[in-house]
């Protein structure tokens, strides 16, 4: 969701990422301080956002993608993790001690992305949430969405329903493909995704007005955790 108001307020994706990568900066760097200059960094998490197009393809505001329906249909795409990266033949317990010591000082080092108003943001998104779901704009263009998918041959009263149903199925099945398929053509001709979307954000900043001083300092403290994360990733200060 980033893009919409609360997300100036949040670790989003974006600094999720940069999170992983200076991460796996400082490991590198205390791998190296400790004796072991070859360690490279394989096998660690690779420092790449989600694929919110298709990470979870449908919710409460339809949100679905074409391409996603024709061929994920409701179930996220599966990922692939790198295999962790075999310690050197050589390395015995000094280098398992080593990576265990870096990784614990590589976290120590960034320290919390949240902010003290975490908790804050978090509850005043659900609120903004709520009011989505009780918005008549959101409820008139989710019946118009239902009476699409009844005209195409599939009964559903609201999206987030569909995501449920198939999703706890292993496989990707005909079924579930046609009915994707008239997902994402229902909510391109009723626009609930952009409607949902833009209501969402009309609420979100309102509550944002609101609790203008309170989430002063969530924002710079998402601010400044943004720009630690740049020079860690750039080269670690001495410690």
């Amino acid at each position: 969701m980033n893009g919409l108001p609360f997300s100036a307020y949040r670790a989003d994706d974006r600094i999720a990422a940069k999170e992983i990568q200076a991460r796996n900066a400082l490991t590198v760097s205390r791998m190296h301080r400790a004796g072991f200059s070859a360690f490279d960094g394989a096998g660690l998490q690779p420092a790449q956002p989600p694929d919110d197009a298709t990470a979870l393809p449908a919710g409460a505001w339809g949100y679905l993608g074409a391409e996603a329906a024709a061929s994920l249909g409701f179930h996220p795409p599966k990922r692939t993790l790198p295999r962790p990266t075999a310690a050197p033949a050589d390395a015995g317990e000094a280098y398992d001690a080593a990576r265990v010591d870096c990784d614990q000082q590589a976290m120590e080092r960034l320290g919390s992305p949240q902010g003290p108003g975490a908790e804050l943001v978090g509850r005043l998104f659900d609120e903004s949430l709520k009011a989505v779901g009780r918005d008549d704009r959101v409820v008139a263009a989710t019946r118009q969405w239902s009476a699409c998918m009844a005209t195409a041959g599939f009964e559903a009263a609201a999206p987030g329903k569909l995501s449920q149903r198939f999703q706890g199925t292993p496989e990707i099945t005909g079924v579930e493909l046609a009915t994707a398929r008239a997902d994402a053509d229902c909510t391109a001709r009723t626009n609930l995704a952009g409607l949902w979307f833009a209501v969402l954000a009309g609420y979100q900043r309102q509550l944002i007005d609101r609790n203008a001083q309170a989430l002063a300092a969530q924002r710079e403290a998402v601010r400044a955790q943004d720009a630690k994360l740049t020079r860690l990733i750039a080269g670690e200060p001495p410690a």
